[in-house]
């Protein structure tokens, strides 16, 4: 029997062959909490099954240009191993960290959850 990991700062669960990830914090600000989100989405993305991980942004209002950095490492794992990587449901105030720092223009991004399992799950 496999025992699957427990997250203490995210809900993790996979829909079709996509792995979706929400985040428990509301407010991304400081460093402590940045590093251990980051630590717990580089667990995931590390599981073997996680081919396509989709971090769903919906209950997150505030976000520190620290997690960019985060998310660039994910992003760089996931290519690595010939993954996808996307984002959803992002909060206008956090969407507009990304695009002062030119990231939505790397990083897929999708409306709705729908949307982005939808595009994700047509890709091999």
């Amino acid at each position: 029997m496999t025992v699957s990991p427990v997250y203490r700062h995210l809900g993790v669960w996979k829909e079709k062959d996509v792995t979706i990830v929400r985040f428990g914090e509301h407010r991304i600000l400081d460093e402590l909490t940045v590093n251990k989100l980051g630590d717990e989405l580089y667990s995931v993305a590390d599981r073997a099954d996680c081919k396509k991980l989709l971090l769903n942004f919906a209950s997150v209002d505030h976000l520190t240009t620290l997690m960019l950095g985060k998310l660039l490492m994910l992003r760089r794992k996931m290519e690595s191993k010939g993954g996808k990587f996307a984002l959803c449901e992002l909060e206008p105030r956090v969407r507009e960290v990304f695009a002062s720092t030119n990231l939505d223009k790397i990083v897929a991004m999708y409306d709705s959850e729908v949307d982005a399992v939808r595009a994700l799950s047509a890709q091999p």
